[in-house]
């Protein structure tokens, strides 16, 4: 039961920390601190939301 509940804490640890990395691309927040971090988390909450262009790899296979 102990596993049960640590693991439980662990999952919602990732997700409130993905959550709040997103939060911080889409709203630009942080910018001037880490502009590199800011530009990622724009980026993933684009895919995350379907906007983002697919990968040049996955594109170069869609041609063949």
């Amino acid at each position: 039961m102990f596993v049960l509940v640590v693991a439980m804490l662990v999952i919602l640890a990732v997700a409130a920390l993905t959550l709040a990395l997103v939060l911080v691309g889409m709203e630009g927040r942080g910018w001037r601190q880490a502009p590199g971090l800011a530009r990622q988390m724009r980026r993933l909450a684009r895919h995350l939301n379907g906007e983002g262009r697919p990968p040049r790899r996955l594109q170069a296979l869609d041609r063949k």
